[in-house]
């Protein structure tokens, strides 16, 4: 995992982030040699038909160059569809968003999701507007083109392909983790899970935040795993911390560290609200970087439990 992307760190204005563009490499560090026990499986719900079921000639393969109009702005991504498919068999879909300055095929590169699916899912791979290269994590999902991008993106696959519309997913790196968890508060009616990577957030408006200060999301909460290494420099480990503690209040989960989850030093947190774990990997040693060998991994397999 040698590939350059840019990204970026946070400081924090009200409930907003200011985003500061700097570049960095992916690294390599070891694992830990702790073996944690295996996580439980989560409880599976039966599967929702894309208008795009029956369509058994939809185009398979790498579908490069791929557009959508938002808002007389056109945005560009890329999608992987599975030889799996075949017009009968639902396939979840899952949104893979790149830090500030990188694109989705870049992403794709680093962050191989793909191998761990084998096949089994539809990835998506958004560009960011061409004007400001990164993600918007400040505006409401009515006036963010991100977001409306990616609704246009979902409609557009689910109309020709068939989309498991239960099973809906994103992740994303640096910038694009910290726009995985704006989605999972403005889509949370969409979004099955997410995972974050080197991010954060999610932030809001000022109306939004109670007397408490804390984050009132729109839409109901979803299942959700952060990543993040113990030496980013770029986008502080308090971030991570920041959404962990989100997610396990909206998810209603207990207080404490949680149980060892495979790979570690993974953690579930414990008692959760029925079918919205939240996971937390904090990895020692771990820079600016999707987490080698084992981010993708522990990535599918918390979405492959839903």
């Amino acid at each position: 995992m040698s590939s350059v992307f840019s990204c970026f760190s946070c400081v924090r204005t009200g409930a907003l982030s200011l985003v500061l563009v700097s570049s960095f490499v992916l690294v390599a560090v070891a694992g830990c040699s702790d073996e944690p026990a295996p996580s439980e499986p989560t409880k599976r719900v039966n599967g929702e038909s894309s208008l795009g079921c029956g369509n058994a000639d939809a185009p398979k393969g790498v579908l490069a160059n791929q557009t959508v109009t938002v808002r007389n702005n056109k945005r560009t991504y890329q999608a992987v569809v599975p030889d799996a498919h075949d017009g009968k068999t639902l396939l979840p879909i899952v949104f893979m968003f790149p830090g500030s300055g990188g694109d989705g095929a870049g992403l794709r590169s680093a962050y191989d999701l793909e191998s761990e699916a084998q096949g089994q899912a539809i990835f998506v791979y958004p560009d960011a507007d061409r004007a400001s290269g990164t993600w918007d994590l400040e505006r409401g999902a009515e006036n963010n083109r991100d977001i409306l991008t990616f609704d246009a993106i979902l409609e557009t696959l689910s109309s020709s392909h068939c989309v498991d519309r239960k099973r809906v997913f994103a992740t994303g790196y640096s910038a694009g983790g910290y726009f995985s968890n704006q989605l999972a508060c403005r889509r949370g009616s969409v979004l099955r899970a997410i995972a974050s990577h080197a991010g954060g957030g999610p932030f809001g408006q000022n109306v939004e935040y109670g007397d408490d200060g804390k984050l009132r999301c729109p839409e109901r909460p979803i299942a959700a795993l952060i990543a993040h290494g113990t030496d980013d420099t770029t986008v502080k480990l308090e971030e991570a911390q920041q959404s962990r503690e989100h997610w396990r209040r909206v998810n209603a989960c207990a207080s404490g560290g949680g149980t060892p989850r495979d790979p570690a030093p993974c953690v579930s947190l414990a008692a959760c609200a029925e079918d919205r774990p939240v996971v937390y990997c904090e990895i020692p040693g771990l820079g600016h970087s999707v987490w080698p060998e084992k981010g993708a991994k522990v990535t599918w397999d918390f979405f492959a439990s839903f």
